[in-house]
């Protein structure tokens, strides 16, 4: 399918959804429109959750998620948990694939009225289920609960608020980290103490690895787009307009600045130097932590969401664990903004029966409680998001177990980018034009100076067909 076929069929099952999953087009924000619609979105009305304290049997609602493996494990664990708390709610889980499949399924359930309850999405999603007028603002039921989420990362709030409104409940959040070998980091002359800050200093460090025949490339790269938009952030220049998408929606991509400049010149001369290890695209998520594993190279950036994996891996393998010597750091990149959270959030869909949506939030809440935060944490990886989580005695053994965990976390909380990531509704087509840029550039070393408007067209064409399919 091409890319602007997907965009219409996106288009077409997103206004199938908003007429037959139960919204009221009255009662929910224009999105990307006149803010003076925004206190109807949060109107508390939408999620009473005093009615469910009056229940004389448990509300059971539907959740659709994405974890696999122990993340799985640990969610069915804290069910079981959350059901002998409280007599209110019962929450069924249901298993829909990747983000990207339980997305494509998301959108399309109306069609057998299937709609969950409870949804787990990426970040990316932002802008099209909003669109969709399919899901209950988590700000109605904060307001209607009267719920205080100053002990909530600020950062991470900022991700999901578009306009002023918090969508979507965040559950799993990760941040993107500089992995390395702290050996082959002594055996370059380089100090494992002091990994690189900035690009500048990934290319002197990549450099004196493979200068010294430390390994044979010096950092494995994927082909992400996500890394491309942190560094914009960090910067503290947005990547598209209407200030990231966060007071309007956007129409056009930002690409051609001072930050993808150097970027690309950076990743140009990383590749003119043979620097790099290319692992594509990587669908399985692990060939650049193989690339390290196998000295290939030393250096990788990565989710904090392996974090967890990688350290599991190498203590089943005490031989590799020495030979490695696992370094964690902050994600390395232009200073002036700060990085933003990715991973996913809860969303609180509107099925018509605002009992339901208040069942939902309660175990939403209940998720984002410190305990739960931290044990999250511990199991899985992700980031606590919660200031107070980090205090208790869990996350403090943790940490000093495995500093990795803490430095994601910091990374996140110290974060000074005020905005939050793009809100983009063609994101998929946007990130396609960014990937394909970086693949031009590693397969055919492009010439920069053409290659950027190239990118950046494609961006926008990406951003504005999504918008003319959807009326914005």
């Amino acid at each position: 399918m091409t890319h602007r076929n997907r965009l219409l069929a996106g288009a077409l099952a997103l206004a199938l959804l908003a007429g037959a999953c139960g919204g009221d087009d009255d009662d929910a924000a224009s999105p990307g429109g006149d803010t003076d619609e925004t206190p109807a979105a949060v109107d508390p009305e939408r999620c009473p959750v005093d009615e469910l304290e009056q229940v004389d049997e448990p509300v059971t609602i539907t959740m659709w998620h994405t974890m696999t493996s122990v993340n799985a494990e640990e969610l069915e664990a804290m069910v079981a948990d959350y059901h002998a708390s409280q007599d209110r709610v019962r929450v069924e889980l249901v298993f829909t694939g990747s983000y990207d499949e339980t997305f494509e399924r998301y959108r399309t359930s109306a069609r057998g009225q299937s709609a969950p309850d409870l949804v787990q999405l990426e970040e990316t999603t932002l802008q099209q289920v909003i669109d969709s007028e399919t899901a209950v603002p988590a700000a109605a039921c904060i307001e209607a609960a009267g719920y205080d989420t100053s002990d909530h990362l600020p950062a991470v709030l900022a991700e999901f608020t578009v306009e002023d409104v918090l969508w979507p409940m965040p559950f799993n959040i990760s941040t993107p980290i500089l992995y390395f070998s702290q050996r082959r980091f002594e055996a370059a002359g380089l100090d494992p103490a002091n990994p690189p800050t900035d690009l500048d200093g990934l290319l002197e460090a990549s450099r004196a690895i493979v200068a010294t025949g430390t390994s044979p490339q010096a950092f494995s790269l994927e082909t992400q787009a996500w890394y491309v938009e942190q560094w914009f952030n960090m910067a503290g220049e947005p990547i598209v307009d209407q200030r990231n998408g966060r007071d309007g929606r956007a129409t056009e991509a930002l690409l051609e600045g001072e930050t993808g400049q150097q970027v690309f010149d950076w990743l140009s001369t990383m590749l003119g130097e043979q620097l790099v290890l290319d692992v594509g695209r990587n669908p399985s998520g692990s060939d650049h932590f193989f690339a390290i594993a196998g000295n290939q190279a030393s250096m990788t950036i990565g989710t904090s969401a392996a974090l967890g994996g990688v350290y599991d891996a190498l203590a089943t393998n005490p031989g590799l664990e020495e030979e490695v010597g696992l370094g964690v750091a902050p994600l390395p990149g232009p200073t002036g903004g700060g990085v933003v959270p990715g991973g996913a959030a809860l969303w609180l869909v509107d099925r018509g029966e605002p009992l339901r949506v208040a069942a939902a939030w309660d175990w939403s809440a209940w998720l984002n409680e410190p305990e739960q935060q931290a044990r999250w944490h511990g199991a899985t990886g992700y980031i606590p998001i919660r200031t107070s989580a980090i205090e208790l005695p869990a996350v403090q053994q943790l940490w000093a177990e495995r500093p990795g965990f803490e430095i994601a976390y910091r990374q996140v909380a110290e974060s000074a980018n005020e905005v939050g990531g793009p809100v983009i509704g063609g994101y998929p087509g946007f990130r396609d034009a960014v990937e394909d840029g970086i693949e031009r550039l590693v397969q055919q070393g492009a010439d920069i100076a053409a290659l950027l408007p190239d990118i950046d067209t494609a961006a926008t064409e990406a951003i504005q067909d999504y918008n003319e399919l959807v009326g914005g």
